[in-house]
């Protein structure tokens, strides 16, 4: 028998959610079990069909929206998060570009040197565009941006533009082996920068 709910979350790029019922019980739910020709909006209302996977976990069998979200419902919900990513984001970009900017601005006062900013900026921009192309990729099932090519841009300088997209586009943070390297790289870059201010760049030649 059909049951009503709410959809409480979904993940259009993975084709899949999760339905809240009345007793607060959260359903699995996969795109290939979604009926009518609607996207599925997070707070809508859905009737649906319950079930198990063969773990006996909770799994939708068939779901259909009631209607779409009102404008007002969703703004409201989409303004705060909007707000948290973006503030969230930013403070998380700045925190780790501290280091690569000031060595930047120190090589510039330095040597008169200003590539290394204009890289930084440069592959940044080109990180968040390529960043928002495979996003737009994956949702509409077209071919993907290669991800040696994203860490390629990132290693170049444009981890810092990489990361604001992540979290902007929420994108690219779910898979474990893609952060480990993303972060790999946004290590290296620190402890560069790190030796060229503190150490003069002795530390890593010793090292290495």
């Amino acid at each position: 028998m059909e049951q009503s709910g709410t959809l409480s979350t979904w993940n259009d790029a993975k084709g899949y959610g999760f339905i809240r019922d009345q007793q607060g019980r959260d359903h699995f739910v996969h795109i290939s079990n979604v009926h009518g020709n609607q996207r599925p909006q997070p707070g809508e209302q859905v009737v649906f069909i319950p079930g198990t996977d063969k773990k006996g976990r909770l799994r939708v069998q068939s779901m259909r929206s009631l209607g779409p979200v009102s404008a007002n419902t969703a703004q409201r919900k989409q303004r705060p998060l909007a707000a948290r990513n973006l503030k969230k984001s930013l403070s998380l970009v700045l925190l780790t570009s501290l280091a690569p900017l000031l060595g930047a601005w120190h090589m510039f006062q330095q040597h008169a040197l200003l590539w290394p900013l204009l890289l930084y900026i440069g592959m940044s921009l080109l990180a968040i565009l390529m960043y928002w192309r495979d996003k737009n990729a994956a949702q509409k099932g077209k071919w993907r941006v290669p991800e040696q090519q994203l860490h390629l841009i990132e290693m170049l300088g444009g981890w810092p533009g990489a990361l604001l997209a992540q979290q902007l586009f929420r994108h690219k943070t779910q898979k474990i082996s893609f952060q480990v390297i993303f972060w790999l790289i946004v290590a290296v870059h620190q402890a560069y920068w790190i030796d060229q201010l503190g150490f003069s760049g002795e530390l890593l030649s010793n090292l290495l």
